[in-house]
């Protein structure tokens, strides 16, 4: 019994540990500009992409996934955000390309997350076959921990995509009651003005 429960101790501690690799950032695109990232994956891992244009323009952007033999794994036209989960096929440098060449003027700001899967003894076992029910369903429960935090990336983006587009409206709302207050006194002054003029014409008549 001690012996089982060592086992599954050491399970779990390498469940832990073996931990996916997260990589999470924001950056921006200007117009008629590229970007890419590039990140080195082993072949047979799952990877996951996430991003979202959080401003610029239309919040729109052309997406590629191209991966260590120069193939176009995915490609996208003027997607506002994305998530995609795809297997390596090669080991290599995978790119992740952003074009903002279809806009000449707007830059765009590009929230973007990347989920490496690890490679770990547990991975091998289970290709071979040598997990008990038990075993299996701790790396199952692994494997769940960490598509919630890859759900929690995912919103977390959304979020402050949303935050700066609540600011923008914000900013035109206050830039748009500046122009009507402006509007409404010139209004005004210009109103006192002709009613001056006009009991002025009318006194000297």
């Amino acid at each position: 019994m001690k012996v089982a429960n060592s086992l599954l101790f050491a399970i779990v501690l390498i469940c832990i540990v073996s931990n996916s690799l997260v990589q999470s950032f924001s950056f921006k695109v200007s117009a008629k500009v590229e970007e890419c990232i590039y990140e080195q994956i082993d072949v047979d891992l799952s990877f996951t992409v996430m991003f979202q244009v959080i401003h610029g323009g239309f919040n729109d952007i052309d997406f590629t996934i191209i991966s260590p033999d120069k193939r176009i794994v995915y490609q996208g036209h003027r997607e506002t955000e994305g998530t995609k989960t795809l297997r390596s096929s090669f080991a290599g440098i995978y790119s992740f390309c952003f074009s903002n060449k279809m806009s000449s003027l707007t830059d765009k700001t590009v929230s973007f997350m990347l989920s490496v899967g690890e490679n770990s003894p547990i991975r091998e076992l289970a290709k071979k076959n040598d997990l008990t029910p038990i075993e299996r369903s701790i790396m199952t429960l692994s494997d769940g921990v960490t598509g919630v935090r890859n759900e929690q990336n995912y919103f977390r983006m959304r979020e402050a995509a949303h935050r700066n587009t609540a600011e923008s409206t914000n900013s035109r709302v206050l830039w748009w009651s500046i122009f009507e207050a402006c509007v409404l006194v010139s209004l005004s002054i210009w109103q006192i003005y002709y009613l001056r003029r006009f009991f002025e014409v009318k006194r000297a008549v």
